[in-house]
C-alpha cells in the first residue's frame, strides 16, 4: 500500500456548482416561458390609456397623429433646452434652492399635461369624424389592442 494520498480534485466541487447553476437556469427559463405563455391573465398588467388608443387607430390615423405630435414636441424642443439649463444651473447653485427647481419640474409637468391633453382632442376629433361603422371597427380593434398589447397587432395593420 501506498503512504501517499491521493490528491484532491479540486475542480470538482467547480464542476458541481457550475451544473447546479446552468440546470437551475433551464428550469427558471422552462417555468418562465411556460408562465408567460399559459394563456390566463394572472399577473397581466393592462397597457397604458393613450397608447392603446393611439396603435388601435387605423394606420393613416397614427401616421397623421404622430406628424402632428412631432410639430408640437419640435416647438417645445427650444423651451426644453432652455429648461434643462436652467435646472443645471439651479442644481450647481449653492446654497441648494429647491423652490426653484420645484418650479421648473411644474413647468415641465405642465408643458406635458398640455401636450398630451392636445393629443386627446385630436384623437376625439378623429374618432368623431368616423362613421359609425368606422367607430365599431375601432372599438373591435380597441379590444383587439387591449387583449393582445399594443405591440402585437396582426400583419393586417
Amino acid at each position: 500500500m501506498s503512504d501517499t494520498p491521493k490528491p484532491k480534485r479540486r475542480w470538482m466541487p467547480v464542476l458541481l456548482v457550475i451544473s447546479l447553476a446552468v440546470n437551475l437556469l433551464i428550469v427558471g427559463v422552462v417555468a418562465g416561458t411556460v408562465l408567460r405563455f399559459r394563456g390566463d391573465d394572472r399577473g397581466r398588467v393592462p397597457p397604458g390609456f393613450g397608447p392603446t388608443l393611439y396603435h388601435a387607430l387605423p394606420k393613416e390615423d397614427r401616421k397623421a397623429l404622430r406628424g402632428q405630435l412631432s410639430d408640437m414636441r419640435s416647438r417645445g424642443s427650444h423651451r426644453r433646452s432652455e429648461d434643462f439649463s436652467a435646472l443645471s444651473a439651479a442644481l450647481r447653485t449653492v446654497p441648494f434652492d429647491p423652490v426653484a427647481v420645484e418650479l421648473l419640474l411644474a413647468q415641465q409637468a405642465q408643458a406635458t399635461a398640455d401636450l398630451q391633453t392636445a393629443l386627446h382632442q385630436q384623437w376625439l376629433a378623429r374618432v368623431t369624424a368616423m362613421s359609425d361603422q368606422e367607430r365599431q371597427v375601432y372599438a373591435d380593434q380597441l379590444e383587439d389592442t387591449v387583449r393582445r398589447g399594443p405591440h402585437r397587432r396582426g400583419r393586417d395593420h
